[in-house]
Order: structure tokens, then sequence, then C-alpha cells
């Protein structure tokens, strides 16, 4: 095709839910001919530090993280933290492209791409394959808070022959992956609790929070008692 060009990315869709009810999915669900195909996939460890400047990331829809030493970006493409739809950057080069348009400056991995971690935690993670195509995980942090979410990902290739040709194939494929997900979840509604959910990096921030309220609720008491 005249003009156009190819472009290869890995698409990410994933609904957060409460995972009270969730391992009667495996473990405990009587209605067997309403469960689905489960296989588990292991637990394992995840390490995140998260990384921003002055919130300019964030604004932009853009998550940079090291995560196994290993560095990822999610970039963000319509949804919501609870439905969330990503592509994800996992080459170096293609992170630090990203994060230089939008600190207008270049950058690279060996010095974090110029920015500063902004929360750091640990996550046991464990994976089921449903229906062979859903991934579902719950995860516990080391702060105790625990989501589920599931999650499709898949590799496109796309020819278009503008970035805003590019741009609609890309949210019209992660349109179908989404409505794919709603109705596995919608399915099998029995195992997915109602409610919702909190993730965990929202879930750090609020604990980071709480913890310098109460700091600093400590030092104004004794200063006034001093």
């Amino acid at each position: 095709m005249a003009g156009s060009f190819t472009r290869t990315c890995i698409l990410e869709v994933e609904r957060k839910f409460r995972p009270l009810n969730a391992r009667e999915l495996v473990f405990n669900n009587v209605y067997e001919s309403r469960k689905p195909s489960i296989r588990y996939h292991g637990v394992k460890t995840l390490s995140d530090a998260y990384y921003d400047r002055s919130k300019l990331l964030s604004s932009a829809g853009i998550w940079v993280r090291e995560r196994n030493e290993r560095w990822q970006a999610k970039v963000k493409h319509g949804g919501s933290f609870n439905h969330s739809k990503f592509e994800d950057l996992t080459e170096p080069r293609d992170i630090a492209e990203r994060v230089g348009k939008v600190l207008g400056e270049e950058v690279s991995a060996d010095d974090k791409f110029g920015l500063g971690c902004i929360a750091q935690f640990t996550t046991i993670r464990h994976t089921y394959l449903a229906n062979d195509e859903f991934k579902i995980v719950l995860d516990t942090t080391h702060f105790f808070h625990s989501v589920g979410e599931v999650e499709l990902q898949k590799k496109f290739k796309f020819t278009a022959t503008t970035e805003q040709d590019l741009a609609l194939q890309k949210q019209n494929a992660m349109e179908d992956m989404d409505q794919r997900i709603a109705k596995f979840m919608d399915r099998y509604s029995w195992t997915f609790s109602q409610g919702e959910a909190k993730g965990k990096l929202t879930a750090w921030f609020e604990k980071e929070a709480r913890q310098a309220k109460i700091s600093a609720d400590y030092i104004r008491q004794h200063s006034s008692n001093a």
C-alpha cells in the first residue's frame, strides 16, 4: 500500500476485581457445568519500583517501572484505573523515546530515564489461565493489599497510512479485547466479587499518605507539649 507503514506493538487490557471469592473459581466451585477451564501457572514474587518526575508521566498516562530488574512502561489508551487499556513497552530504547518526548530531553536507562522513584513494593502473584485465553492473577503486596485482575495481552502488527489511522486500529483492537473480558467476567460473575477494586499503586500511595499524616500528628502533638 502506497504511503503505508507497519508497526508492531503489544496491547494489554485488564479489569480489576476484589479477590474475595476468586479462589472459588479454582478450588471451591460446586457448579461444575459453569466452571471455566482453569490451569494454574504458579506463584512468583514481583519486585516493583515505579518512577516519575513531578507527575509529568502519570499526567500523560505513562507508568514506568522496574520489575525484577527489567524496565517496563505502560502507556494508557483509554479506560479507567479498574478497566485499563495499555500499550506495553519493554525495550529500553522505546521507553526512552516515549519518556523523552514528555520530558523534552534525551534520556536513557543508564540514568533511570532521568526519573526518581515514587513507589516501591513487592507482590506475591498467583497466575491462572482460563479457557486457554484469559489470564487471571491474584496479587497480595507486602503491605497486605490484595487485588485480582483478568487480563488479555496480544502482540499486533498493524499497517496504517497515518498515525491517526494507527491509533484508531489500536483502539478498536483494545475495545474488542475489553468486551471479551467483560463477557467472560459476566458469565462467571459468581466468582468475581462486587464492588470497586483498588490497584496496588493506588493502595501504596494511600498507605504512604496515612503514614505521613500519623507522623505529622505525632510531631505536632509532641511539639506542642515541649
